[in-house]
């Protein structure tokens, strides 16, 4: 697990500290204070920056669209910045060897993710071939000079990403468990895709005990569910419920977003044994009576399974069931709310079950 958290460079934050977590985090703050960054932070510290995740990251956010725009009018081509600009602090890349993207521990400097542009030239001797890094002051006396973005952890090179390579927006990368530091599952706002759910529910599907545990997950909201099928090929799957004693078979989306939200909860939290959790919009469809008793499971289910979870929120109910819970384990949790200031850019602070008890009891405006 993360010990504390540390983000420099990346997206809004020019420098972001969280000197605690815990095992479950929650983190607040209002539209465009940076909630959503710090798990696409998480994410890419996670997958090691693999080339794949920082591709996902930039289509997620429609941030490729010139690319697309003039993938499809062949009459006009013009110089694009790459888009993996985006990823860094103000959106353009930062100068050679400067403003380095940096991700991990606050405490542990030596465990941090760092992405950095470099210059870099081949050369080719008779017998070798060598990719290597070149000074700034170079790059205008030789020819094919090529940026890159340096991936290093600990003082050692883990990849290197070449600009100069044309973007497709339709490139397949292929992607290994062992490019990742650590198993991640991410619940985005807008649910997780048919395909991802049926990748999660075939690694579930063969350990009966993790299989009750999103059956019981589903009961929260409705105790007379007794089972989920998976029904369908390839793409087309549909989870259908099943009921206690009737002949009900009812497709999961039928019984609205909540259902849905918390389905997918459950089964990416039993996927992300001794990793991340990632959750953008815990209270999506979620009425609030509901929301204590899925916080129970999640604080309950990432002990067992070793997992540390971070979810986002700005509704102040997700908040209420979130301390119902951490107050009865507060070491287990953290809570965190990021403000976005025009002048100071993105800070944080931090809250103890005491302090957001009081905050709550009183009204006080908190998210």
């Amino acid at each position: 697990m993360l010990d504390s958290l540390y983000i420099k460079n990346f997206r809004l934050f020019k420098e972001l500290k969280i000197e605690h977590l815990g095992r479950v985090n929650l983190i607040v703050g209002r539209n465009n204070s940076g909630k959503t960054c710090l798990l696409e932070a998480l994410q890419l510290y996670a997958k090691n920056a693999y080339y794949r995740t920082l591709y996902e990251l930039i289509v997620e956010r429609g941030e490729d669209w010139e690319i697309r725009m003039q993938q499809n009018n062949e009459q006009s081509v013009q110089e694009i910045e790459n888009p993996l600009c985006h990823l860094f602090y103000g959106y353009h890349f930062p100068e050679l060897g400067k403003g380095a993207i940096e991700i991990g521990s606050f405490k542990k400097i030596q465990d941090r993710l760092k992405l950095q542009i470099y210059a870099y030239q081949t050369v080719e001797t008779e017998n070798t071939r060598r990719f290597t890094r070149i000074d700034e002051s170079q790059m205008f006396e030789i020819e094919n000079v090529e940026l890159v973005i340096e991936v290093e952890e600990g003082g050692k090179i883990k990849s290197r990403v070449r600009l100069n390579e044309t973007y497709s927006a339709r490139r397949v990368f292929p992607y290994r468990n062992s490019d990742a530091k650590l198993n991640v599952q991410i619940v985005p706002t807008q649910h997780i895709n048919d395909d991802k759910v049926a990748t999660l529910w075939d690694q579930m599907n063969v350990q009966p005990a993790l299989r009750q545990e999103v059956f019981n997950g589903l009961q929260l909201i409705d105790k007379k569910i007794q089972e989920v099928v998976l029904v369908g090929r390839g793409k087309e799957i549909t989870p259908i419920l099943i009921y206690q004693n009737s002949d009900k078979r009812i497709p999961l989306k039928s019984l609205g977003d909540g259902m849905t939200h918390l389905f997918h909860m459950v089964l990416a939290l039993v996927n992300a044994k001794a990793g991340f959790l990632l959750i953008d919009e815990f209270e999506n469809g979620l009425h609030y009576t509901v929301q204590p008793k899925v916080w129970e499971l999640i604080f309950k289910l990432s002990k067992a399974l070793n997992v540390q979870v971070f979810a986002t929120t700005h509704s102040k109910d997700c908040v209420e069931g979130f301390q119902a819970v951490w107050e009865n384990q507060e070491n287990e949790g953290t809570l965190h709310r990021l403000d976005n200031d025009p002048e100071e850019g993105v800070t944080v602070i931090p809250y103890d079950c005491e302090t957001l008890g009081d905050a709550l009891e009183v009204d006080v405006e908190m998210r």
